[in-house]
């Protein structure tokens, strides 16, 4: 799927659980933190989030997360944005949330721009924009992102946000099961979709979906197809 001043006076960390020795590694972690290491703040942020190693406490979990997504740590500004996003450990706050998403998806990060495309196409928090929706899916996809390609197949499929293209569809929910079939209803639309696609079109699909499915690939080939004229 507010604003948050951290306090600088705060103490560095909650008390481990009472009657605990300290993990050599959760004092290293700490330790790290400390000197501003944006990994290991990010992995503080990720123990105090999850209660692991150290006493459950989602605000200081978020003090963490930002200190490491201040000095430029794309994991820690997506863990920031989700709890801006849920309200975990700060007030909800979806405009905050906006801002550590699109920082972290500038950066590449797979998981925010999935998130900002399904902002831009449901309108949460945003005016709805689903030219804006596809451009964030199709750099998740690209990512190798499963539900980003499901996404963008549907887009293609109906044509929101981009021309129709059955065959470019048809490719994406083929890519995106290759990767999760379990559960995934990219089987299930292009099963639907070869239903109105004639042999060759199927076969120029498949051919495609080969294509896209080399890393980092997907874009350039889905858009050397598009470039094609229609047949």
């Amino acid at each position: 799927m507010v604003c948050a001043v951290l306090c600088a006076a705060c103490c560095w960390c909650a008390p481990l659980f009472a009657g605990e020795r300290a993990d050599p590694s959760v004092q290293a972690t700490i330790r790290a933190a400390k000197m501003g290491d944006p990994a290991a703040q990010l992995r503080l942020g990720d123990m105090y989030d999850l209660g692991q190693g150290v006493a459950q406490d989602q605000r200081e979990a978020v003090r963490w997360y930002a200190l490491s997504a201040r000095q430029g740590n794309a994991q820690a500004q997506f863990a920031l944005a989700e709890m801006y996003k849920n309200g975990d450990g700060v007030n909800r706050d979806l405009q905050e949330a906006l801002k550590w998403y699109r920082k972290a998806a500038d950066q590449g990060h797979p998981g925010a721009q999935l998130l900002l495309g399904v902002i831009y196409e449901s309108g949460t928090g945003v005016t709805p924009d689903l030219r804006e929706a596809a451009r964030w899916y199709r750099l998740a996809a690209n990512g190798g992102d499963a539900r980003a390609q499901l996404l963008l197949g549907n887009f293609y499929n109906t044509g929101q946000g981009v021309a129709r293209n059955a065959v470019a569809a048809y490719a994406l929910y083929t890519v995106s099961a290759g990767r999760v079939a379990q559960n995934n209803p990219a089987l299930t639309h292009r099963a639907n979709l070869a239903k109105g696609m004639s042999t060759a079109e199927v076969d120029r699909a498949t051919a495609l979906a080969r294509e896209m499915d080399a890393p980092g690939k997907l874009l350039e080939a889905l858009d050397r197809h598009l470039a094609k004229p229609a047949r």
